[in-house]
């Protein structure tokens, strides 16, 4: 029998600022193309730069929706980025003895023990998500770093595993995760129950809740999405490589927030999210046509960070964070 779960995932009233904050990704995107589109009207309003924002921002998609899940229920994954990384040089590799599509199918299921690994530590050895993930970052770059020598590894220049990479395969990708992970979170016990632990936990333990197994799903669902995007962003560049995804978990973590999911958990848009990483994609595409500096972007990202987590935090739960 299904548990009711409205009165665990029901939220304090909130305030007519916080019931705009899921609109703050719609706003910042329309505010960047306006600002952008008057600054280089003839390099930004182009079809030709929208469809390489689009083309840019679908790694950051699929990696951020799996991050959706794991802040919903208040926790984060910092560990994203060097998962992608350890996947792409692991794909890489596997390619030459399996075959370019076997390796591509590999990438999620890769990551996906990678993610599992970050859930059984965090809910059985009752660390803090922050903390486990933040060990997985470094134990899975310096595995990156061990395997592939420090140098990237090819992947065959034919077959489906870089035909992956040509759009608007990854687009396509996009669409079909983002319309998936809609309907669990939307339509199934599994969102409802993901919503409720965010909400309030304990009262989603006492009312029967299989709260630890809820995680250890989410966070194998998080690598599984990062293996992917792994996957994808080795396909476009060619090649696995050491460094990739290094600050990754910055620009995910700041898709979702700007997409209105709050960092307290208890709610949240896969829309949003996809909104919010179409924010980051325009942000950085918009700075580079500028001639922004490298180190001025990370800079900016960072603020964007801040600032998005300033007005979509909700006030009303302020007094439960750490």
């Amino acid at each position: 029998m299904e548990i009711d779960v409205v009165d665990v995932a029901a939220r304090p009233r909130l305030n007519a600022w916080e019931r705009l904050t899921p609109y703050i990704a719609y706003a910042a995107l329309v505010t960047l193309i306006v600002v952008f589109g008057v600054l280089a009207p003839k390099l930004f309003l182009t079809e030709r730069n929208f469809g390489v924002i689009l083309q840019n921002s679908a790694v950051q998609c699929v990696v951020a929706i799996g991050m959706t899940f794991v802040i919903i229920i208040g926790s984060i994954d910092l560990s994203v980025g060097s998962v992608m990384a350890l996947v792409g040089i692991v794909a890489a590799l596997a390619s030459t003895v399996v075959g370019g599509a076997m390796a591509f199918f590999l990438t999620p299921a890769i990551g996906a023990v990678l993610g599992l690994v970050n859930g059984a530590v965090f809910v059985y050895g009752y660390i803090p998500s922050f903390i486990v993930t933040l060990g997985m970052l470094s134990i899975a770059r310096g595995f990156t770093i061990i395997v592939s020598g420090g140098f990237p590894i090819d992947i065959p220049p034919t077959g489906l595993f870089p035909a992956v990479g040509i759009a608007p395969v990854p687009i396509l990708i996009v669409v079909g995760v983002a319309v998936v992970a809609s309907f669990v979170l939307l339509k199934t016990a599994f969102g409802r129950y993901t919503i409720a632990v965010g909400g309030d936990e304990d009262k989603a333990r006492m009312l029967g809740l299989p709260v630890d197994r809820l995680k250890l799903v989410i966070f194998t669902l998080s690598g599984a999405l990062a293996g992917l995007g792994g996957g994808i962003l080795t396909a476009e560049v060619g090649a696995g490589s050491p460094t990739m995804g290094i600050g990754f978990e910055l620009t995910a973590i700041s898709a979702v927030v700007i997409g209105g999911t709050p960092l307290t958990g208890g709610a949240g848009s896969i829309l949003g999210t996809v909104v919010g990483s179409l924010v980051m994609s325009t942000l950085a595409n918009g700075m580079i046509i500028l001639g922004i500096p490298t180190n001025v972007q990370i800079v900016l990202t960072g603020v964007v960070l801040v600032g998005a987590v300033l007005l979509s935090i909700q006030r009303s739960k302020i007094h439960i964070m750490k």
